[in-house]
């Protein structure tokens, strides 16, 4: 134990410049705690899909102004390139941190009680007492409210989609309805939310909602889908003591297992589809990807047959790695940039 000496000038000064230091970095530590509690790492969820729908609908990788500051090729360029740029991060803001943030922040003020028993949340600022319930519930609230405001500046269309992501995040999450714990329902929550509205949101901000490719929109469903499965198998243990009814609880782990390995099967039958059809990819298309449509479903299934966190947890990361690779490979030829002899 230190104990200070009222008549050391040098105690009393280290003192006050300690407590001047703790002014100082409380802000910092309050906000890292906020971002933590945000899970920037869940913001992909409906980021990615974002990107994909102004990908495919604007026939390019990147915005012109990104083009021009990097000297990369742009077979697509546009006059007002600040404009574009503008609208892509005012959007991808509004359905990143401000939209996913505020989802994740809201689920947890509703889940706080049971959340003590999971793995992946336990350690979090909230459940950690560093953090009061009521400020992230009111944060979640100005997260969502000002997603809508700069949805807003978009398009009527983009506000529309972010709206309803909304809406379906506080029906997931709260009761009466609090979808989460509704077999079927939490698992098509998901899928809709993240793999066809937000990807459609994406879309609109350079194309009619009526060009929207539904093929592509399916791949999305079944993939989210895929991914969502495994969570509800990481948590099942926890689930189960706290009585909350998901789509592994309900079906049981293996049955889960089958229902989220089939998402995989059908997301890759889907792109076969495309390809067959001449569908944004052609034929030969394939040749390609087949590789990595055979390596997702092996995969999906050597992992996630597990049935344990670890298995889940792989299960989720080595199919996210392959279909970011098989989807860029899709969108570099969509922009024309990659040519298929």
């Amino acid at each position: 134990m230190l104990l200070l000496n009222p008549s050391d000038p040098n105690q009393k000064l280290k003192k006050i410049d300690m407590s001047v230091i703790d002014v100082i970095q409380a802000p910092f530590q309050t906000f890292r705690c906020y971002f933590k509690q945000m899970a920037p790492l869940f913001w992909g969820v409906s980021i990615l899909p974002y990107y994909l729908g102004w990908a495919f609908a604007s026939n390019k990788i990147y915005p012109t102004y990104v083009a021009r500051i990097l000297l990369l090729p742009d077979p697509a360029p546009v006059q007002n390139m600040y404009l574009e740029m503008f609208v892509f991060l005012i959007g991808m803001i509004a359905i990143g941190p401000l939209l996913g943030g505020a989802t994740i922040l809201y689920n947890d003020f509703f889940d706080r009680s049971k959340d003590t028993h999971s793995r992946r949340k336990k350690h979090l600022p909230l459940l950690e007492g560093m953090l009061k319930p009521k400020s992230i519930y009111h944060l979640s609230i100005i997260l969502f409210s000002l997603a809508f405001l700069f949805a807003l500046f978009i398009s009527l269309w983009f506000a529309l989609f972010i709206l309803i992501c909304i809406i379906l995040s506080i029906v997931y999450s709260s009761p009466p309805l609090r979808l989460k714990e509704r077999a079927g329902l939490d698992l098509l929550t998901n899928a809709i939310a993240s793999g066809i509205i937000c990807t459609m949101a994406g879309w609109v901000i350079i194309r009619p909602i009526l060009e929207f490719p539904v093929l592509w929109g399916i791949i999305s469903f079944f993939g989210v889908g895929a991914i969502y499965v495994p969570t509800t198998i990481i948590d099942y243990e926890p689930d189960i003591k706290k009585g909350v009814t998901t789509i592994a609880t309900y079906l049981g782990k293996r049955k889960a297992f089958y229902l989220g390995w089939s998402f995989v099967v059908l997301a890759n039958c889907t792109i076969i589809l495309m390809g067959l059809l001449h569908y944004i990819i052609p034929p030969k298309f394939l040749l390609f990807v087949w590789p990595i449509s055979i390596a997702e479903i092996l995969s999906y299934w050597y992992y996630l047959r597990k049935l344990n966190f670890e298995g889940g947890y792989y299960a989720i990361l080595v199919f996210s790695l392959l279909v970011v690779f098989g989807t860029g490979l899709i969108l570099f030829y969509n922009a024309g940039l990659l040519v298929i002899p």
